[in-house]
């Protein structure tokens, strides 16, 4: 049997481990909630028994974050000879059995084999979670507008608020809210990542909450969602435009309170995580078309970050490429070939309609068929003839659609932002939107949607 001694008193402490030292137990100490919350997170206990009379630490916190965490497991609170509390008084806080100090082993040891679990439990979830190093790359921001986007992300991150990240496909999203994350106070804390658009409304709720056994068919035991997976971390809510209308006032009030329910459970809890959302949509537009709650447009858009398409960022592209080839090739255990000066024309001269996702795609597949120290115009010879690249005239030999597209590209790609590039066009912003999602519908899809999300982001 596993237990967890919590207390400040080391003397303490450690008579309670002596007592049950035997083949039987096995026995972890804590004695803050610090180190409660670390071994909460990385082993599985039958019971766990508490001090209440802590000086360094509060006591009713540490129960508090070991109840959140760790609802089933069992806890033995021991008081001071005064304290004449029932033990409905600590129920809420997962208490089974109440001890008057001085304590005796014997009836402890009696006590945790009435109350302790058959298997042990712990806040182990599904291997969910992605931390978010301090080490890994940030986004490349060469460029001036991406520095601009850079800095407010950085004074963001020191902040608790919800952000949202606006922003084409495959323009690093994802990669620029793990570097918010990797930034903030909470960089050792979890970095976890919903992907709406991917499941149905049922099975979206329960991976963002979790359910209780019976809660449907097919749900044999109790689950943990990933807001439970984030607790004191950061929950990443990748393409927010797509979350479904039933679901959106479930997630305005884990925003607001900090609080859900999983599936099929009655009993509300508490979530303490900082919510970063990200998305293509207009949600303004959505706002709008009634597809989108305003309210919660609201809480998500307290601080806004739109990332520049890869077309309006052209000095942002060779630094890409050459990270993109740096990486690939020490994956595929090469050296790094150059880009030669014809090589780079090309490479700069293309409209990147995928973005970054495109561009890895395209550096790995030059990376797995060239063989030489260089580079050859051959490796990227799709760039040359493909007809997402605005290269049209007019009175040339082509359709008013295609010379539409090109100069809709041209005029996003000198414009400052969206509403720069409207005005221009003469057609309003949900109008320009809409005619950017219908070209890009036409792009052939570059790469499966999670084989490339954790180097190119949404």
């Amino acid at each position: 049997m596993k237990l967890l001694i919590i207390g400040d008193e080391q003397k303490s402490r450690r008579l309670v481990s002596w007592g049950f030292a035997s083949e039987t137990y096995q026995v972890r100490t804590a004695n803050s909630r610090t180190a409660v919350d670390a071994l909460a997170g990385a082993d599985a206990f039958h019971a766990a028994c508490i001090d209440l009379k802590m000086r360094e630490d509060d006591s009713s916190a540490i129960m508090e974050l070991l109840h959140r965490r760790v609802p089933q497991l069992p806890i033995v609170a021991v008081t001071g000879a005064d304290d004449d509390r029932p033990l409905a008084a600590f129920k809420m806080r997962g208490v089974r059995a109440v001890m008057k100090a001085p304590l005796s082993i014997d009836k402890l040891r009696t006590t945790i084999a009435q109350h302790g679990l058959r298997e042990p439990v712990g806040a182990a979830l599904p291997r969910i979670v992605e931390l978010a190093a301090p080490e890994r790359p940030a986004l490349i921001a060469d460029d001036e507008t991406t520095k601009r986007v850079l800095e407010v992300a950085r004074r963001g991150a020191a902040s608790s608020v919800a952000m949202l990240i606006l922003g084409e496909t495959g323009t690093g999203k994802s990669l620029l809210a793990q570097t918010i994350h990797a930034q903030s106070a909470l960089k050792h804390r979890p970095f976890v990542t919903v992907s709406c658009p991917c499941l149905n409304r049922e099975l979206l709720e329960s991976d963002l909450f979790g359910h209780v056994r019976g809660a449907f068919t097919g749900a044999v035991q109790d689950t943990w969602g990933k807001v439970a997976a984030a607790e004191g971390g950061t929950l990443f809510l990748d393409e927010i435009g797509d979350l479904p209308a039933s679901l959106q006032p479930k997630l305005l009030r884990l925003l607001q309170e900090k609080q859900y329910e999983r599936v099929g459970e009655t009993t509300p809890r508490t979530a303490t995580v900082r919510v970063i959302a990200a998305t293509n949509h207009d949600l303004k537009a959505d706002v709008a078309a009634g597809k989108f709650r305003e309210d919660l447009y609201y809480r998500l858009n307290v601080i806004a970050l739109e990332v520049p398409p890869l077309r309006q960022r052209p000095r942002d592209i060779m630094p890409a490429a050459e990270s993109f080839r740096d990486e690939i090739c020490r994956q595929l255990g090469r050296t790094p070939p150059a880009f030669t000066i014809e090589v780079q024309r090309i490479i700069e001269s293309y409209a990147w309609p995928g973005n970054l996702r495109e561009l890895r795609n395209v550096i790995e597949r030059a990376a797995i068929l060239s063989r030489g120290p260089a580079f050859e115009v051959a490796d990227f010879a799709a760039l040359m003839t493909s007809p997402s690249a605005p290269r049209c005239q007019v009175g040339a030999p082509v359709s008013l659609q295609t010379i539409e597209e090109a100069h809709i590209q041209m005029v996003v790609a000198n414009s400052a932002s969206l509403e720069e590039a409207a005005r221009i066009l003469e057609i309003d912003k949900s109008t320009l939107y809409r005619k950017r999602k219908a070209m890009e519908a036409r792009v052939a899809k570059f790469a499966p949607a999670g084989e490339l999300a954790a180097a190119t982001g949404s």
